[in-house]
């Protein structure tokens, strides 16, 4: 049933539409595990990747295997202390947040929250740190990255120091504006900073074409638009504004983009939905809604990711990666 929902996704394009998908199933983390905030594959299609609160990075091995150890982030963690463990012990253990391959290297680019901007070898183990700072500033909240794989850059988001908060009232009646977006160049090993002055940063995507990077900011429950080339190159603009606080956003296969968004009661901070909302980046309208609430009632999403032929789903507190698909 997934084919026909994901094909329904892409033929509805120009408006806006409702998509009820069956066909739900959970990988399972071992216990005590939680929080795949993002989610990544690998050139050769392995995965799920998820970075998870412990301060691992897990790798799905299939049904009969489910979740192992691929990769950490931090150089003092140690598995008696940091494994199960909870957001607490993220200063000794780390929490990785953005994860995105660089196919051509087989690297995985990771943002730790504690960590900053790592990059793991082929084939996992421990992160080598790549910055935690920029012009003597250091990072607050990395948290989300995409990668140009044809030109090598890597882009990624400081959401600001409002998310040490954890709490979401403060976050969202905040209307904090300190969010950055930064350029890595892989060929050349500089990095950038390419703009400033974002309402909470959360997800970052590179378009088809390379021409410019989806941002959203969760605060200001919209999408912005970057442009990297062309006449607005170095300028931004809101591409399209939401019905709730969008977390990260992924591309899709035919170009187009999923956003999770968490839809709250502005007055309790409770939320009353959960959708992934397929956008379309060039013309800066959703194009099709998914109600994904029914399946996490008491979880945040963070993710929505298509990836052959199904829709994998994160949330920063489930105890699983949820799936779509046959």
């Amino acid at each position: 049933m997934i084919w026909i929902c994901i094909l329904l996704l892409y033929l509805q394009h120009f408006v806006e539409g409702n998509i009820a998908c069956p066909s739900f199933t959970k990988l399972q983390f071992p216990p005590n595990v939680i929080g795949p905030e993002a989610l990544a594959f690998d050139a050769r299609g392995g995965g799920p990747y998820a970075g998870v609160v412990d301060g691992r990075i897990l790798r799905y091995q299939g049904p009969g295997v489910g979740f192992l150890d691929y990769a950490t982030t931090s150089p003092f963690r140690t598995k008696q202390l940091c494994d199960g463990a909870n957001s607490s012990a993220a200063s000794t253990c780390g929490r990785p947040l953005g994860l995105g391959f660089n196919f051509k290297t087989g690297e995985l680019y990771v943002l730790d929250f504690k960590f900053g901007f790592l990059v793991v070898p082929p084939g996992g183990g421990l992160a080598t740190q790549l910055a935690t700072g920029f012009n003597g500033t250091t990072f607050v909240f990395p948290n989300a990255l995409d990668i140009d794989q044809a030109n090598q850059i890597v882009y990624f988001t400081d959401a600001g120091a409002i998310f040490l908060s954890r709490n979401l009232s403060t976050i969202i009646q905040s209307n904090d504006t300190s969010g950055k977006l930064y350029k890595y160049d892989v060929r050349t090993k500089t990095l950038s900073l390419l703009l400033n002055g974002l309402s909470g940063p959360l997800g970052v995507a590179v378009s088809k074409c390379g021409a410019y990077v989806l941002i959203d900011e969760y605060i200001a429950s919209r999408v912005r638009r970057y442009w990297v080339r062309g006449p607005k190159a170095g300028s931004s603009e809101i591409s399209v504004n939401l019905p709730g606080s969008p977390d990260n956003i992924k591309r899709t296969i035919s170009g187009d983009f999923f956003a999770a968004v968490t839809i709250l009661n502005r007055h309790t901070f409770q939320t009353t939905s959960s959708v992934g909302q397929r956008i379309n980046g060039d013309l800066g309208i959703v194009e099709a809604t998914m109600n994904l609430t029914a399946q996490y009632t008491n979880n945040l999403i963070s993710e929505v990711q298509e990836f052959l032929g199904k829709l994998y789903i994160g949330s920063s507190t489930a105890s699983f990666v949820g799936v779509y698909g046959p």
